[in-house]
This record gives structure tokens, sequence and C-alpha cells, in this order.
């Protein structure tokens, strides 16, 4: 693997940004980029339906940090620009470009439809594991500071489709919005929570549970209070299950008062 000298990377990267305004000069030049860092091979690993994981350079973490900061500059000037990068990034196919896309979309500037239409697009199309994290919680970044409640709108909209994959982003963003925002609007979010949270798809109980365990810490009594209106509603066992899971990030004092319910 090549070395990475810093100095060269940060002209390397300004270089980059020349081409920023036509998206297939600057994916070309990228691809030269990644590539001269690169021990390029294809990942054998499998991930969920045995599909094969995405090519990946398999470049140095330090020239994604670099690139990563060099577009963020580049899109908080010119957003327009910024998604349409955005969009020819994500089309490559490749977990460098497609991580990059992510990180960009969530430093761009742009107009909440903008944001979330690329996101639900995205999600639902992704069979990358590993960029379910980075779409979730480097996705929606700059839309969580300039706009909390449409964040919310958002994730109420895509988990109500019957597409896990959205409805992870969903959860998953409801989650970045608690633990990197300064959102307040706390009832409204576990109304949102609580019919997902009855009978919960297995594929969706760790990101419920994830997001639950973000709200204990965050408002111990209010989270009380919707594990015992869940447990009072006749919920299924794996909801009883992800409740005994929560209940282990509350004071002791609190876990006494729903034990016996999350039997």
């Amino acid at each position: 693997m090549p070395s990475v000298q810093l100095g060269q990377l940060q002209q390397e990267a300004a270089q980059l940004s020349e081409h920023f305004t036509d998206p297939a000069a600057y994916l070309k030049q990228l691809e030269r980029l990644l590539l001269s860092y690169s021990t390029p091979i294809h990942r054998q690993g499998r991930i969920s339906g045995l599909r094969p994981v995405i090519f990946s350079f398999e470049v140095p973490p330090p020239v994604l940090k670099r690139l990563e900061l060099e577009m963020a500059l580049q899109a908080s000037q010119q957003p327009a620009a910024a998604l349409a990068v955005a969009d020819a990034l994500w089309e490559r196919r490749s977990y460098e470009t497609r991580q990059l896309a992510v990180r960009m979309l969530g430093a761009t500037p742009a107009p909440a439809s903008e944001i979330t239409s690329r996101l639900e697009a995205w999600a639902s199309e992704n069979q990358e594991e590993l960029l379910v994290t980075e779409l979730y919680q480097r996705g929606p970044r700059t839309l969580i500071q300039n706009d909390p409640d449409g964040v919310l709108q958002f994730a109420s909209q895509i988990l109500a489709s019957q597409d896990h994959r959205k409805q992870v982003l969903s959860i998953g963003s409801l989650e970045t919005l608690i633990t990197t925002g300064n959102f307040t609007n706390l009832p409204a979010l576990f109304t949102l929570l609580m019919p997902a949270s009855l009978d919960p798809a297995r594929k969706l109980q760790p990101f419920l549970t994830s997001v639950l365990n973000a709200l204990a810490q965050r408002s111990p009594k209010e989270t009380v209070y919707f594990l015992g209106q869940l447990l009072n509603n006749q919920p299924s066992e794996a909801a009883r299950r992800m409740a005994r899971q929560v209940l282990r990030q509350l004071p002791a004092d609190m876990q006494a008062t729903l034990r016996d319910l999350a039997r």
C-alpha cells in the first residue's frame, strides 16, 4: 500500500476540486487518485441475500478523510454542484465512492427534499451492510442541524413503508437526531416509535433497541413511561425481549417498576 504524504494528499484533493462542477471529470480524476493509493481487491465477503459485497479500492483512512474534508468545503460553497457530484459518486457502485457520496450529501446545505429523496432512494437500493450506518448517521447531518422537525416528518413517512431498508434508515435517522442534535420533542418521537415496537420485525429489532437505548440515556423517565405503555398493550414476545434489553439501560429503581411486565 502506498505511503500517505499528507501535504501531497492535500494538494491532490485541492486539484481534484478544480473539476467539481463537472461530475464526469471529477469522478474520473477521483478514481485515478483512489487507485494511486489503493490495494485493489474484491472483497469476497457475503451479506444478506448471499449477494457479493461491492468493490472496494481499499485506500488508507487518511485518504478518505482528506477527500471528505475537501468535498465538504466545496459542498458548502456549491450545493447544486455537490448534489450532482454525489449522484455520480453513488452511481459508481464502489464502497469508497458511495461512502463519499453519503458524507458529501450530509454536508450539503440543500433543500430538505433534495437530501431526503436521495437518502430514501439510496437506502432502498443499498445492499452493502457497511453503508447502512453511513446512510443514517452521516447522510442527514446538515438536515438535522437545520430542520430537525423535517427529519422527524421524513422518518415518519418512510417508517410507514413496507421496505425494511427504508425503515432502518428511518429508525437510524431518529437515533442520529437524538444523539447529535438538540431535538427536544421527544413525545412526538416516542409516539412515532410505538406502532413499530409492538411487534417489531426481526430485521428492525436491533435498530429499535438501539434508538430506545439512546432515549433511555437521554430521558429515562419518558422511556419508562413509553415501555409501560408498550408492555400494557399486549406486545409480542419480540417486543418484550426488546423491552428487557432497554430496561438494562435504566436506573435500578426504574427497572423494578417494569420488570414483571417485561417477563
